[in-house]
């Protein structure tokens, strides 16, 4: 079974949008969809057909790790999808990763080539952050499309991208990981309450031996929208404080291990 596991906070429409894609193109096997809605005032209108697969858990807002957490708790499937709300499947893209994921044993999470609506293809992998990087990311030259050589790399638009390939991180909105690679029972650092999980999730991955494949074969839609691109902002606030606490938990910014 595949477990599609998401969280809901005041986009209901959206939530609807992501089970829609999902009944529209299952995979070869059963499907269970577990959302977690943290604004439970906002009453979820699940599409025909959605109740046999579906099911909503209102919860308070504990932030985004945490209500993944919690519904991953709640969920029966060996492979875990862990969407956001955005995100919309293609024809085939539940199979192809749980084919991928059979035949690469040695991969702890796999990650889906991104589209925006418009078909543009997203910058979702990233390598491990430097300071260089976690700078120039808040710098106004950033804001006038600026973009030098190191941060270029950051986002793997020096390599070519069209096969699988190992990246140290990408959007944790969009990612596949077996249940039998969930460390301490949840999926997230709960102490991440918006932004961060993901990498922290990509870098225990690769410290305990295992792969983070960027994948190109699976392929979602996501209406990704850089909601912390305002720095005093409630998301760019969100993503000063998480990535605060990813540098005081690791001691700075580690990269990926060299050593398997």
């Amino acid at each position: 079974m595949i477990s599609v596991l998401s969280v809901s906070y005041r986009c209901a429409g959206e939530t609807a949008g992501l089970v829609e894609s999902l009944i529209a193109h299952p995979p070869d096997e059963p499907l269970e969809v577990v959302i977690v809605n943290h604004s439970p005032e906002q009453k979820i209108d699940l599409p025909c057909g959605a109740r046999p697969i579906a099911r909503i858990i209102d919860r308070a807002n504990a932030g985004y790790a945490a209500g993944i957490n919690a519904a991953y708790a709640e969920s029966r499937g060996d492979l875990l999808l862990v969407a956001n709300p955005d995100l919309r499947v293609t024809p085939g893209a539940l199979s192809a990763a749980r084919r991928y994921l059979s035949e690469h044993t040695e991969a702890g999470v796999l990650l889906p080539r991104l589209r925006y609506p418009d078909g543009r293809v997203q910058l979702s992998a990233r390598r491990f952050y430097t300071w260089p990087v976690a700078i120039y990311a808040r710098s106004p030259l950033r804001a006038l499309g600026i973009r030098p050589a190191f941060f270029r790399r950051y986002h793997y638009e020096d390599v070519d991208l069209s096969a699988p390939r190992d990246v140290d991180w990408g959007f944790g909105g969009a990612l596949f990981i077996r249940r039998s690679d969930v460390q301490h029972g949840r999926i997230f650092d709960p102490r991440y309450f918006l932004y961060f999980e993901d990498v922290d999730l990509c870098l225990e991955t690769w410290r305990r031996g295992r792969r983070v494949v960027y994948c190109p074969e699976v392929e979602c839609i996501h209406a990704h929208q850089r909601r912390s691109a305002v720095p005093f902002g409630r998301h760019g606030w969100h993503h000063l404080r998480s990535f605060l606490r990813f540098v005081l938990k690791h001691r700075g910014l580690p990269q990926r291990p060299t050593g398997r």
